[in-house]
C-alpha cells in the first residue's frame, strides 16, 4: 500500500499522470519484484531509458500488497528532511518497507548516506534507487555491510513484445518487418518507441514497411538528441560528437581520440553529459546513449570522415595498449576496417581468446568473410582459423597476399614486420627455398637488434625457427625458438614450447620433451589455437610412453590449425603409429589419407613428406608388404639420413637381412644421426645381426641401443621388433631394459595377413569403380562377363565383403590400391 504522507513528485517528468499509451514492463517488474530480496535496487541509465517511468509503475505493482509499505520520493526536489517523515510514515505503516527514489545524486539534499542512515535504522527497509550518476551505494564499503543489486542495462530496456504493445495501444496499424525494424533501431529505448508511436499516431500513419520503418526511427532519433542537447551547457560541436566513435567513454580515452572541449576541460565535460543524462554511467566508464551515439556519429560521419576515421584509428590503437583488444576489434569490425581487425586480431588474438571465445569466434568469422588479399589478415586467418588452414583456396589467397609485399631485401631495410610477414607467408604457400632465403636475412635483421617491440623480435625469431623446422634443421629450430621463449608474452611463448618439445620428440629426447610438457600442462593457453602444439607433442609423449589409446583420443580432437598448422605432418606420423600400436593397423592407411588431404592447404616441406613417407613405409611393413614399403624411397625420396633407417626396415622384412645390417650400420652408427634416427637404425642392425648369426649376434649393439633408451627415455623404436625375432631380441638386453621393451606393442600385433590376389584378381581390382559394371570389365580386359563374375566372387571371400563400394575400401585399407593423393 502507498504510505500517504504528501510528498508525490513534484518534477514535471515524473508527476505527469501515466500516459494511457505506456505499455506494462511486465517482464522488469518481475526481475524488480524479485531483487527486493536485497537492500538496495540500483536501475542505472541516462535520460530516456525510463527509469521514472519502471518506478512508477513498480509503485502501482505493490500497492494491492496490504503487507508492503511504499513510498516513491524524487530527491532532486525533496530535502533531508523528508526522509525523516517518510521513516515515521513507515512505522505506523506495513511491516514491510519498501522506499522508491527517483534521480539520485549524491549532492547537498536526499543522497548516498541519507538513504545508508535510513537502511541502519530501519531492518525491514528495502530500497530501489534510479539515477544516471555513480553513487556511493556501489563502494565496495557499503557491499560489505548491505546486499546491492544492479539491474542489468539489458533489463531497463522494451522487449519486441513491449515495442509492439506500445504501437498497438497507440493504434498504428504495423506489420512484423516494420517492427523488427524499428525495434532494431530504436534499441529498446522507451523514449525512442513513444516518440515514433506518438508521431505515427498523431499525423495516422502506418508502419507497414521498412523505409517507414527507418524514416521513424531517424525521427525519434533526431527528436531525442535535438531534447537533450538543449540541456547540455557546452556546445555540441564536431569534437564533442566524436565522442560517437566509442561505444563508451572515460577521460583518457576521450583524450586519446582528440576530444578538446573549446571552453572546459574533458573531465568537465564527460561531468556535464552525465547530468544531462547522455551516457550509461558506471564505475569505470561512461556509456554513450545508443540513440545519441547513432545520431551523432552518422552526423559527424558526413560533416567530416576524415576526422572520424583519424579519431577510429587513435581509439583503436589506444583500446590496444589499454588492455582492451576486445572492444577494439569489436570496433574495428563494425566499421568494417578489415585491415585494421586483422592486425588486432594478429597482435592480441589470445588476450581476445580469453577474453570472450565465442566473441573471438565471431571476428574470425567476420575477417575470413572479407579478408581479400591484404598479408596481415590473411596471416591472422593462417594462424588461428580452421576453415583457411583446410581450404584449398588458401595457396591462391597466399600468393596474394605475397603480391602485397615488399621483396626480402628492401623489408630487411626499411620494414622488418613486412619481412616477417613474407617468411610466413611464402612457407604458407609452399616456396621453401625462397622462405629460407628470406629467414637468413631476417635472422641477420633481428641480431642487429632493430628498433622493435619485444613481442615483434619474438614473432620474427618464431617464423625463423618455423622455417629452420620445415627444411630439418633441428638444431636451428630450437636455437631460434629458444629466443622465442625468451621474449614472447604468455601465450605466444606456449606457442613456442609446444614446438620446441616436437621438435626434442623429433630427435628422440623424450626426457626434455616430458619437462616442456608437464610444465606447460596447467596453462590456461592450453586449450587455445597457440597450445596445439603443445596438445600434439603431449599426444605424441603418450604414445612413446606406451599408451597408444590415449595418444589416438588426443588426436582426435586435435585441430591442427592455429600453432599446430604446420606441425600437421607430425601430427599424421604420431596418429599412424598409433594405429598401429593399438590395433587398426589396417586403418592406418585410410587416416593417412585423409591427413594428406591438407596438401591442398598446407603444402608440406621435403623434410615433412619424408616423415609422412617414413610413417606410410612403417604401416606397410606391418601389413606384411615391404616390398612395397620399400618401393616408395624411389626418386625425391632416395636414400638419406632422413629415410635410411625406415628402408633398412623395409629391407629387413622384406627378407634382405644382409642389406639392411650394412645400412642400419653405415647410416645409424657412423653417421651424425640424432638419438631417434641411430636407436631404429640399432635395432634394425640387431635384428638384422639375430637373423643372420643366430645366437652369435654381437651384445655390443644392443648395449648402445640401451644406453640411448635409457639417456633419453626413448623406448618406441623397440616396436618395430616383430613377433617372431622378440623373443632373441629380448635375450641380448638387460633384466632392466627387457622389462621396458617386452612391456611396449608391436607394430606387427594387430596386423593380419593381407589377403593374397592372384594377377587376374588384381587386374580385376585395377579395374573395378563404383560405377564400372562387370561388362565394361569383361571389355576392357577382353574377358567374357562370367570370368569377371568369378573373379569378383573371389575377390569378394578374400577380402570379406558383399560388395563392390565395401571391396574397394577395403583394398584401399590394405593398400592392394592406390589413389592420386597419397605420397
Amino acid at each position: 500500500m502507498i504510505i500517504d504522507i504528501d510528498l508525490a513528485p513534484t518534477s514535471a517528468r515524473t508527476a505527469r499522470r501515466s500516459s494511457r499509451f505506456w505499455t506494462p514492463r511486465n517482464a522488469t517488474m518481475a526481475k524488480l519484484r524479485e531483487a527486493l530480496d536485497s537492500d538496495v535496487v540500483l536501475l542505472r541509465g541516462p535520460a530516456g531509458v525510463g527509469k521514472s517511468a519502471l518506478l512508477r509503475q513498480f509503485a502501482g505493482a505493490l500497492e494491492d500488497d496490504p503487507g508492503i509499505g511504499i513510498q516513491l520520493l524524487d530527491a532532486g526536489s525533496a530535502s533531508a528532511e523528508t526522509l525523516d517523515r517518510v521513516a515515521a510514515g513507515f512505522r505506523d505503516g506495513p511491516p514491510q518497507h519498501v522506499l522508491l527514489v527517483d534521480n539520485l545524486v549524491d549532492k547537498p539534499g536526499i543522497d548516498s548516506a541519507a538513504i545508508l542512515g535510513l537502511l541502519r535504522s530501519d531492518p525491514e527497509l528495502r530500497v530501489v534507487v534510479a539515477t544516471r550518476h555513480v553513487t556511493q551505494l556501489e563502494s565496495p564499503l557499503v557491499a560489505l555491510e548491505f546486499d546491492v543489486h544492479v539491474l542489468a542495462p539489458a533489463d531497463l530496456l522494451m522487449a519486441r513484445d513491449e515495442l509492439s504493445l506500445v504501437l498497438e495501444l497507440n493504434g498504428i496499424e504495423t506489420t512484423d518487418v516494420a517492427v523488427d525494424v524499428l525495434m532494431q533501431r530504436t534499441h529498446g529505448w522507451p523514449a525512442l518507441a513513444q516518440l515514433a508511436s506518438s508521431r505515427l499516431r498523431l499525423e495516422s500513419l502506418p508502419l507497414r514497411t521498412r523505409d517507414e520503418a527507418d524514416a521513424i526511427a531517424d525521427y525519434a532519433g533526431r527528436a531525442l538528441t535535438a531534447d537533450m542537447e538543449a540541456h547540455l551547457g557546452t556546445p555540441v560541436t564536431d569534437d564533442v560528437r566524436l565522442l560517437a566513435v566509442a561505444p563508451y567513454i572515460n577521460v583518457e580515452l576521450a583524450n586519446a581520440i582528440g576530444i578538446d572541449s573549446t571552453s572546459e576541460t574533458t573531465s568537465e565535460l564527460l561531468t556535464q553529459l552525465q547530468d544531462a543524462g547522455f551516457v550509461w554511467p558506471s564505475t569505470t566508464r561512461l556509456v554513450l546513449a545508443e540513440p545519441v551515439r547513432t545520431q551523432w556519429l552518422s552526423e559527424i560521419t558526413a560533416a567530416a570522415p576524415e576526422l572520424v576515421e583519424h579519431a577510429r584509428l587513435r581509439l583503436l590503437d589506444h583500446l590496444v595498449a589499454a588492455g582492451e583488444p576486445l572492444r577494439a576489434a569489436q570496433l574495428a569490425a563494425d566499421a568494417a576496417q578489415w585491415t585494421t581487425l586483422g592486425a588486432i586480431l594478429r597482435s592480441a588474438g589470445p588476450e581476445i581468446w580469453a577474453r570472450d571465445a565465442a566473441a573471438f569466434d565471431a571476428l574470425v568469422r567476420e575477417i575470413r568473410a572479407h579478408v581479400g588479399f591484404d598479408p596481415i589478415s590473411v596471416d591472422a586467418l593462417l594462424a588461428i582459423d580452421r576453415e583457411t588452414a583446410l581450404s584449398a583456396e588458401t595457396p591462391a589467397l597466399v600468393v596474394g597476399a605475397l603480391g602485397r609485399l615488399p621483396e626480402a631485401k628492401a623489408a630487411a631495410q626499411q620494414n622488418v614486420e613486412a619481412l616477417v610477414l613474407r617468411v610466413s607467408l611464402l612457407r604458407a604457400a609452399g616456396r621453401f627455398a625462397l622462405a629460407s632465403e628470406s629467414a637468413s636475412l631476417l635472422m641477420d635483421t633481428l641480431r642487429r637488434r632493430p628498433a622493435l617491440a619485444d613481442e615483434a623480435i619474438a614473432e620474427g625469431w618464431y617464423q625463423v625457427g618455423m622455417t629452420h623446422l620445415a627444411m630439418g634443421r633441428l638444431r636451428d629450430a630450437a636455437l631460434a625458438l629458444g629466443q622465442v621463449e625468451r621474449l614472447a608474452p604468455p601465450a605466444r611463448r606456449l606457442r613456442a614450447r609446444g614446438v620446441l618439445a616436437i621438435v626434442a620428440l623429433l630427435e628422440g629426447d623424450v626426457r626434455a620433451a616430458g619437462i616442456l610438457c608437464d610444465t606447460d600442462r596447467d596453462d590456461s593457453w592450453i586449450s587455445s589455437p597457440w597450445g596445439e602444439g603443445t596438445r600434439l607433442a603431449d599426444a605424441w609423449l603418450h604414445l612413446e610412453r606406451g599408451d597408444a589409446s590415449a595418444a589416438r583420443e588426443s588426436l582426435d580432437t586435435l585441430t591442427a590449425t592455429g600453432g599446430a598448422r604446420e606441425l600437421w605432418p607430425f601430427a599424421a606420423v604420431t596418429q599412424a603409429i598409433a594405429f598401429l600400436l593399438s590395433g587398426s593397423a589396417p586403418d592406418a592407411l585410410g587416416m593417412l589419407r585423409s591427413w594428406m588431404s591438407r596438401t591442398r592447404s598446407t603444402p608440406p616441406s621435403h623434410f615433412q613428406s619424408v616423415h609422412l613417407l617414413t610413417a606410410r613405409a612403417k604401416v606397410l611393413i606391418a601389413l606384411r608388404q615391404a616390398r612395397k614399403a620399400m618401393a616408395l624411397f624411389e626418386g625425391p625420396f632416395g636414400l638419406s639420413a632422413a629415410t635410411a633407417p625406415a628402408i633398412a626396415l623395409s629391407q629387413l622384412y622384406a627378407g634382405r637381412a644382409h642389406e639392411a645390417y650394412v645400412m642400419s650400420v653405415k647410416w645409424g652408427i657412423h653417421q651424425d644421426s640424432s638419438p631417434r634416427a641411430a636407436l631404429e637404425s640399432l635395432v634394425v642392425s640387431m635384428v638384422a645381426d639375430i637373423r643372420l648369426n643366430g645366437a652369435g649376434a654381437h651384445r655390443s649393439t644392443a648395449q648402445r641401443a640401451e644406453a640411448l633408451s635409457m639417456r633419453h627415455d626413448l623406448w618406441s623404436p623397440w616396436s618395430a621388433v616383430a613377433p617372431e625375432d622378440r623373443g632373441l631380441v629380448l635375450r641380448l638386453l638387460s633384466p632392466a631394459a627387457r622389462d621396458r621393451v617386452a612391456a611396449r606393442a608391436s607394430f606387427f600385433a594387430s596386423s593380419v595377413s593381407v589377403p593374397h590376389l592372384t594377377k587376374r584378381e588384381q587386374v580385376v581390382l585395377a579395374q573395378l569403380t563404383p560405377t564400372s559394371t562387370i561388362a565394361d570389365i569383361a571389355r576392357a580386359l577382353v574377358v567374357s562377363p562370367n570370368t569377371v563374375k568369378t573373379q569378383l566372387q573371389s575377390l569378394y571371400r578374400k577380402l570379406e565383403v558383399s560388395d563392390r563400394a565395401s571391396a574397394i575400401r577395403a583394398a584401399h585399407a590394405w593398400g592392394l590400391i592406390e589413389v592420386d593423393n597419397e605420397v
